[in-house]
């Protein structure tokens, strides 16, 4: 068997997923018409929208060859390790930690950035998130561990 075009087949695949899932869920909330849309015909509409565009990457992708897909397991754990430590630790030792940890968590995924340049974009992503979630959006997250 040839090999097909595996990152374009997998992304619209991924994608016509997405707008099945949107458009089926949607169908919950009341539709409506032109005149007076409801709340689910938006979401309806953005699923379907959705499934097209992924199929129209997916079945070209599936009819022309393409290279093998070689994956980075450590840098896919690493990452997918720092969302997990994130989700973990927010309530037991607060956003602005919780953040750190999990941005250099994912660092160690970069193997040319040095620790200084990893705890300074750490500190950087903390400071933003703690202004966005914070200030911005208003949300109550407990900054600090002593907060909790």
């Amino acid at each position: 068997m040839k090999s097909k075009d595996m990152q374009d087949l997998v992304g619209g695949v991924a994608v016509t997923a997405l707008g099945l899932f949107a458009a089926i869920y949607a169908q919950r909330y009341e539709f409506g018409d032109l005149n007076r849309m409801g709340p689910g015909y938006f979401p309806v509409a953005l699923g379907v929208v959705l499934t097209v565009l992924g199929l129209l990457i997916a079945i070209p992708a599936f009819l022309r060859n393409g290279e093998k897909i070689h994956v980075e397991w450590k840098t896919f754990l690493l990452v997918l390790s720092s969302i997990v430590v994130f989700a973990l630790t927010l309530k037991v030792i607060g956003l602005i930690l919780a953040t750190v940890l999990a941005v250099i968590v994912s660092s160690l995924a970069d193997h040319e950035t040095r620790w200084k340049g990893r705890i300074i974009l750490a500190i950087g992503v903390a400071a933003i998130t703690y202004l966005v979630f914070g200030f911005g959006l208003g949300m109550v997250l407990p900054a600090w561990p002593w907060s909790v």
